[in-house]
Parts: C-alpha cells; sequence; structure tokens
C-alpha cells in the first residue's frame, strides 16, 4: 500500500514539474445564503498540466463520463447544500475503502479509494442536474500527506468540497488538504493549482 502511495505522489510531482507558474491569490467569497459563517475561497488554477494517467485511461474506455461541457457555477443555496450532503453521504457509506493496485479511476465501484468516491460522486451530482462543468476533480495531498482525490463544486459562493474522508461538505480553504492540480470543466484537462 505504500508503494501505491509512493507511486501516486512520483506521478503526481511529475505531472506538475513542468506545470510551474506564478501564485495566484484565492478570492475570499462571502457566504450569506447557506447559513455558513465565514468566507470562502474560489481555487486559482494557472498552467495546464498533465491528466493523472488512471484517469486518462478511463476516459478512453468511458467517454460518456469524460466529455467537456461549459463552465458553469450553481447558485448555493439550502436545496443545492442538501443534494451534496446526501450524495456525499450516501457514497461514502456505500464504497468499501481500500486502495486498488491498479490506479484508474472509475464510476460504480463498490470497493475503491478516494479516486473512486470522487467519481461516484460526480456521476451522481450530474444524474440528480447538477451542471457536468460545474463539478471538477482535484488531487492533491491530505495534511498527513497522502495522496488523495476529491470532488469540487464551483458555486457563486466559492468552491467546495465533497471528501470520502468526512461527512461534511467544506469549503475548499476548510479541508486541511494541499491541492495539486484540478480538471477543468472538460475532465480531460486539467490545470496546476497555484
Amino acid at each position: 500500500m505504500r508503494i501505491t502511495s509512493l507511486v501516486f505522489s512520483a506521478a503526481l510531482a511529475l505531472s506538475l514539474a513542468a506545470a510551474a507558474a506564478p501564485a495566484l491569490a484565492l478570492a475570499p467569497q462571502p457566504i450569506d445564503r447557506t447559513g455558513l459563517s465565514g468566507s470562502v475561497m474560489r481555487i486559482a488554477t494557472s498552467s495546464a498540466t498533465a491528466a493523472p494517467l488512471g484517469l486518462q485511461i478511463f476516459c478512453m474506455t468511458s467517454p460518456a463520463h469524460c466529455a467537456s461541457a461549459p463552465a458553469a457555477q450553481v447558485q448555493m443555496d439550502t436545496n443545492l447544500m442538501s443534494v451534496l450532503n446526501t450524495v456525499n453521504r450516501s457514497v461514502n457509506a456505500s464504497i468499501r475503502p481500500q486502495r486498488r493496485a491498479t490506479q484508474v479511476w472509475t464510476v460504480g465501484a463498490r470497493v475503491g479509494d478516494c479516486k473512486d468516491y470522487a467519481m461516484n460522486k460526480r456521476a451522481q451530482l450530474i444524474a440528480r442536474g447538477v451542471p457536468a462543468g460545474a463539478l471538477r476533480l482535484a488531487i492533491g495531498f491530505t495534511a498527513r500527506g497522502e495522496g488523495h482525490a476529491v470532488l469540487v463544486v464551483r458555486t457563486d459562493q466559492g468552491d467546495y468540497v465533497l471528501d470520502n474522508l468526512t461527512s461534511q461538505i467544506k469549503p475548499f480553504s476548510q479541508t486541511g488538504h494541499t491541492l495539486t492540480a484540478m480538471s477543468s470543466n472538460d475532465p480531460r484537462r486539467w490545470n496546476a493549482i497555484s
């Protein structure tokens, strides 16, 4: 399992080495309609970088799940937060966590790792009417330095994260993760995170 984490980390580092770019500040966005307090951050991206190899393989075999969509953001309100919570908790409960030998991303897995959780959440939110262009896959590291993947929802009040490590929907700035790359509105096209 440790070797898989090291391979993931090495692949991530190599992907990002070519994507060096000047740092861009994250712009705070106020929260006023969800009952949450504080502010959230919009994730700033910079130059293009390679999509994770496992996702590239998935997109070749399942192109319908990887279609480009117009860039979008959704209005954060209590209805959206309810849908996000329902999907996050449902998917977190439906997959048995287990690191897999293969790094190919999947939809519909019953056993899998963080990538499988993120992909299932994306598919379920699209099925519930959330625009695909507002859903971004992101990779990086947990506070413990482990490779990790999450789903990001772009809203008018900032970027929120659905994560298999918690049942809470959190603004990006409150996850404790260091995200390093994120898909665009086209899951096959990724950008480095500044």
